[in-house]
């Protein structure tokens, strides 16, 4: 928000702030005269605040508009005067106490990363309060002479810390990031490539339960399309079923995307229907074996409860089924294959 600003010294709006009541310096004057060389939405604000602090401590306040804005800042006779000036890229802080030809000077950077209205505010008004704790012009002019032997002592200028303020809190990535959903439903479909034919399209559901950081999943796969192979002697037709049980591991690699890996065991049912060509008998077949499945992908979520997933997958069958026509071995089935998969994670919203 304070960016590199251009200031105009001719502004169209100076300021003059007139606080009269009770003074909080032991030997002060009632009034303290607030003014600025610029218009601009911070220093009002600035103004406005400065205004409160004051009003806060019984000052009446009264506010009227400067007959120059070109009016240098000059001590005044009878009022504390305070001004909020921009020079160089720097607010400059001057307290002219009443009577005093040499103000109390802070500065503040202009473009500083925590300059805010609150900041300018807090200065002005602390400059104000140091200014007034030190000896008036009334008070040095009456305190007694030291004997000529012994020179005055030299006091060092009171020095002022700038008031300081908490650093702002920015929430940590770890505290954006959303977690897994303890239990999620994966939904979508895959591809098996055996050694030979072409990919069977399937459709495949999973139910996962664990932490952020492992799973175990539980699911099934059907096959959509039909496993074909044809010879001379007549065709085949294969259809592939499997119940899965798997266990994984999943990491966040940024807030939204996730790479997890599992592995575990399956049962597959195959079914077998052919066709036979003159001469030849067809039969209709059923096998199941076991299985070893392994598997790696990832995952993006758009929220905690939605996202999707790719998965690349090979499975070994133990007892492999194998297709034959005729006097010909066509294909091994599941020994190995690999599978494509995708779809969506949904979790509990």
């Amino acid at each position: 928000m304070f960016g590199a600003r251009r200031w105009c010294a001719t502004a169209s709006l100076l300021a003059q702030v007139v606080f009269t009541g009770p003074a909080f310096g032991s030997d002060s004057t009632s009034t303290v005269v607030v003014s600025s060389n610029i218009s601009d939405v911070r220093l009002t604000r600035a103004l406005v605040l400065i205004r409160g602090e004051l009003s806060a401590l019984g000052v009446d306040l009264q506010m009227r508009v400067a007959d120059s804005p070109d009016a240098p800042a000059l001590p005044d006779a009878t009022n504390d005067r305070l001004t909020l000036d921009v020079q160089d890229g720097q607010i400059v802080v001057r307290v002219f106490l009443a009577g005093a030809q040499a103000p109390l000077v802070e500065s503040v950077d202009l473009d500083g990363p925590d300059v805010t209205a609150e900041v300018i505010a807090v200065r002005a008004v602390e400059a104000l309060r140091a200014a007034r704790l030190l000896p008036s012009p009334s008070q040095r002019a009456a305190a007694p002479k030291p004997p000529a032997e012994h020179p005055p002592a030299e006091h060092p200028p009171a020095e002022h810390p700038p008031a300081e303020h908490p650093p702002a809190e920015h929430p940590s990535a770890a505290a954006n990031a959303s977690p897994v959903p303890t239990l999620q439903l994966s939904l979508g479909p895959s591809f098996v490539q055996n050694s030979q034919g072409l990919p069977q399209l399937s459709a495949q559901a999973a139910v996962l339960i664990g932490p952020s950081w492992g799973f175990v999943a539980l699911g099934a796969e059907g096959s959509l399309t039909g496993l074909d192979f044809e010879r001379s002697a007549g065709s085949a037709q294969i259809s592939r079923r499997r119940l899965f049980l798997q266990l994984g591991g999943r990491a966040r690699v940024t807030q939204a995307w996730e790479v997890s890996a599992r592995g575990g065991v399956s049962y597959l049912h195959y079914g077998a229907t052919g066709m036979a060509e003159a001469g030849y008998q067809a039969q209709e077949l059923q096998h199941g074996t076991g299985a070893l499945s392994l598997s790696f992908g990832g995952a993006y979520y758009f929220v905690r409860a939605l996202g999707v997933y790719l998965d690349v997958s090979g499975l070994v069958a133990f007892d492999a089924a194998r297709v034959r026509l005729a006097d010909e071995n066509v294909v091994t089935l599941d020994r190995p294959s690999l599978a494509l998969g995708f779809g969506v994670l949904l979790g509990p919203f």
